[in-house]
């Protein structure tokens, strides 16, 4: 007799969990089963490749981007108001999709075609010629200072970030100078016309991820 009630209440306790499964709280006499789900959001990234179509400092959105989410499910077993028991179902994850931003060619040689964008920032902008600095046309990072050649202040920028500027062009953070603090970059350029057109302006800036290797010397400028 024994026997068969415990296997009554199992078979009790089976339908009842099949039945939360369906509704948030099943109700069973002094038993009460609670459904429950724990959602987790996956942020989706930027993801930038560059198109040929569009010119230097180009860029657009060719796909929107949505979170992906962890559900984490589980069943709660009250006794009156007793929790007597948890039991986990497992989770079911949903993956992100990423935006996808088309941008103009490279500035400066790369081997990659696809950056993923750590942050975005507005920043004052001015242009420079290679020989505004060292007399060699180096660059604090002892690269040669050329178009796709920024400079910045490395405690907001590190160098060797890689950047699309708005407006300019893929860029390599490589350069610094003692009048760039906080949000302030010098872009290069070889035509001093092309200089003081660019002028001093407000630009947004993507930084992405991805760096390179800098080897950091005394600036001049």
């Amino acid at each position: 007799m024994r026997k068969l009630r415990l296997a009554v209440t199992s078979l009790v306790l089976v339908g009842a969990f099949s039945a939360a499964l369906a509704q948030p709280v099943t109700s069973l006499g002094n038993l009460v089963l609670v459904k429950k789900e724990k959602s987790q959001k996956i942020s989706y990234e930027a993801v930038y490749k560059f198109d040929r179509t569009l010119r230097p400092g180009q860029h657009k959105k060719v796909q929107n981007g949505s979170d992906g989410h962890v559900v984490e499910k589980s069943v709660q077993l009250f006794v009156g108001e007793k929790l007597l028991k948890e039991v986990e179902l497992g989770s079911v994850t949903t993956k992100p999709v990423p935006a996808v931003f088309h941008m103009g060619p490279s500035g400066v040689p790369t081997s990659r075609g696809s950056f993923t964008r750590g942050r975005v920032m507005r920043v004052e902008a001015t242009a420079y010629l290679p020989t505004d600095g060292s007399s060699a046309g180096l660059t604090a990072s002892g690269r040669r200072a050329q178009y796709g050649v920024i400079a910045v202040d490395p405690r907001v920028i590190p160098l060797g970030s890689l950047v699309l500027v708005e407006g300019y062009g893929f860029a390599i953070a490589a350069d610094t100078g003692g009048a760039i603090k906080g949000n302030k970059i010098d872009v290069c350029l070889h035509d001093p016309r092309a200089v003081r057109q660019w002028g001093r302006r407000m630009v947004t800036i993507h930084i992405f991820r991805e760096k390179v290797e800098a080897r950091v010397r005394p600036s001049r400028r």
